[in-house]
């Protein structure tokens, strides 16, 4: 590194490398230039490596001040984790009265939920398989009216720092969407998985378009066209866009000037590629970068209750999944133990146990879900085994010991708990 000091007198030297003009022939005149130019060079890299060393590059993020009380009031909304269980619409329809009392100027919905990092590591099945994301489109449509209807007076901003499936279709709900530099937009097959299967093709067209008709709600609540979000929920259409000034029109044809999906598979966007077609409105590494570009240069912290309790939600729900896992396994080994002599005593163990995961899947919709994947046993199912159960045990009582109903014994019946997967 050269100081600056020192690159003013290797400048000021110059003139003993230059003979005088009556002193040097043409050859000389080419080796001054030469050794003028290396000068030179030396100056402009010795410049380049103390701007990269010594100087801190600047961020404009930085001229971004948060403060006790001053500037605007920001409230953070994180949704990050499994859909549907970690992020369910029930953790936030229950705080909308807090989240008015707190009277943010803005909140910031902080979206990280990814279940795959690419659509091959989908297709093999690649990771927890526990952990994959669900596609209720109730429930998601029931967080998108949460936020876009019961706050809808509330200024609100996605930062989307990963997504794939069911979370981007959320995402999409947001007018106003920045993205991680790392992020991704994956579409999702889940919910072709409602009308693939059905061969007659009049009776498939109209389950298609029932089970794709909420991506035109979304597409209002986020102000983007019908087209570029059915695309990520209809693998059979496909999707381009035109340029109209900063914004482009999105249609379900190969129409448009440029083509994202020509029909034969999903958009699978990053954050660069999804900033540059305008769904993004940028690339933001820090709270502090998405403020500065929303113009904001003073911000304070508000409701950091509220989100300490969503974050205590997960942790809470899979504590309750656990205990209710482990009562359920209980419950279907007194099952399996009640015979002979032993049948009431472990018939009334097992109904306890069961009416224990029936009081926790009944107070958490997580868990209810979860349960359902894992042991595709829902409540009704489980109210209908608790009541065949009682039924036999009061036969028993009677002194009729009978046969075992069918369902007894501990034996899961039923359907999944929902989700779509």
């Amino acid at each position: 590194m050269m100081p600056y000091a020192l690159q003013r007198r290797f400048i000021a030297s110059f003139d003993t490398l230059i003979w005088a003009a009556s002193e040097y022939t043409d050859g000389m005149k080419l080796q001054t230039l030469i050794v003028a130019a290396s000068a030179l060079s030396v100056i402009a890299l010795s410049h380049a490596s103390s701007m990269s060393t010594s100087e801190p590059e600047f961020n404009w993020s930085d001229s971004v001040i948060e403060t006790e009380e001053e500037g605007k009031a920001v409230l953070i909304i994180p949704m990050e984790g499994q859909m549907h269980t970690d992020v369910n619409n029930a953790v936030y329809s229950d705080l909308v009265d807090r989240i008015k009392e707190a009277k943010p100027d803005l909140i910031v919905v902080e979206i990280l939920n990814h279940d795959y990092q690419n659509e091959f590591a989908q297709l093999m099945g690649w990771g927890d398989r526990e952990e994959f994301n669900g596609y209720d489109k109730d429930d998601l449509v029931n967080i998108a009216r949460t936020f876009h209807v019961d706050l809808k007076d509330i200024p609100q901003i996605a930062w989307v720092k990963n997504a794939s499936g069911t979370s981007t279709i959320m995402a999409l709900s947001w007018c106003d969407i920045y993205m991680s530099p790392d992020g991704w937009l994956h579409a999702t097959t889940q919910v072709a998985r409602m009308f693939d299967y059905i061969n007659a093709e009049d009776t498939r067209g109209k389950i298609r378009e029932a089970a794709v008709a909420h991506a035109k709600a979304f597409a209002t609540f986020g102000c983007k066209d019908q087209a570029l979000v059915r695309a990520f929920v209809d693998p059979e259409v496909p999707l381009s866009g035109t340029w109209e000034g900063k914004k482009v029109n999105w249609v379900d044809t190969l129409n448009g000037d440029f083509i994202v999906d020509a029909g034969q598979g999903m958009p699978h966007l990053d954050a660069t590629t999804a900033t540059e077609l305008a769904i993004s409105k940028g690339l933001v590494y820090n709270l502090k970068d998405l403020l500065v570009a929303e113009g904001i240069r003073e911000y304070h912290i508000v409701g950091e209750d509220i989100t300490n309790e969503i974050y205590g939600h997960k942790e809470k729900w899979r504590n309750d999944f656990d205990r209710a896992s482990s009562l359920f396994l209980d419950a279907q080994q007194y099952g399996n133990w009640a015979t002979g002599e032993n049948t009431a005593r472990y018939l009334r163990e097992q109904v306890k146990k069961l009416k224990q995961v029936l009081r926790l899947m009944e107070n958490s919709s997580a868990v209810a879900m979860r349960m359902g994947w894992k042991y595709r046993v829902n409540v009704k199912a489980l109210e209908q085994m608790i009541e065949q159960i009682e039924e036999q045990l009061k036969r028993l009582r009677e002194g009729d010991s009978g046969r075992r109903p069918s369902g007894g014994g501990g034996r899961p019946i039923g359907g999944g708990g929902g989700g779509g997967r």
